[in-house]
């Protein structure tokens, strides 16, 4: 186990929770002054933003638990307006991924416990695989890139080993399938203005 201290400027942190697109972080100074901000990474950075500070502990308890109120209702609120079944794909609705399987092209599911526990949902667990040395099959590296079907946006960075499988078609919800189409016409038109 790391003894180093997570730190931000000189505050180190004491509490923080990732739930939604933000972490929220509790920190305290050597002056005993203590601060909360919300935190965002990009792979490669953190960003800190509407950062407030106080030498009363309780003040910056009850704005943490305010913002930990305010991503759950951000989250819920997301999730009411999905209007698609939420249920997960299991591995008996998946083809299995085999290490000579090419997934380029593919509607994959990612294992649930590969999903933060509030994005286990459909809507989070489709990707259409689009590239990374991870999709294709005997591959030395394992990272998998693709677009989420349900938003038919770039999703993040996955590992080969968060894919639970190829979705077989029989079992792709009709939502997915109808996203899908979208997806693969407005891939087709990119490419064919690309192609000009």
């Amino acid at each position: 186990m790391s003894d180093k201290k997570r730190m931000i400027e000189n505050f180190e942190v004491i509490h923080s929770l990732q739930i939604g697109a933000r972490e929220v972080v509790v920190g305290v100074s050597p002056e005993q002054e203590f601060m909360c901000c919300f935190c965002t990474q990009d792979g490669m950075s953190e960003y800190y933003t509407e950062a407030m500070a106080s030498d009363d502990y309780l003040e910056i308890m009850e704005l943490y638990t305010d913002r930990l109120k305010g991503q759950v209702a951000a989250l819920q609120a997301q999730r009411n307006t999905l209007h698609i079944p939420l249920n997960l794909l299991n591995s008996e609705q998946c083809f299995p991924l085999n290490d000579n399987d090419d997934i380029t092209g593919k509607v994959v599911a990612v294992k649930p416990s590969s999903l933060r526990y509030e994005y286990r949902r459909a809507d989070c667990q489709l990707i259409l695989v689009t590239n990374g040395s991870g999709a294709r099959g005997y591959s030395r590296g394992t990272s998998v890139y693709g677009i989420n079907v349900f938003t038919g946006r770039r999703d993040g960075r996955w590992e080969r080993m968060d894919v639970l499988g190829e979705v077989r078609p029989e079992c792709m919800p009709q939502w997915a399938k109808d996203r899908l189409q979208v997806i693969q016409r407005e891939r087709a038109l990119q490419k064919g203005r690309d192609s000009r």
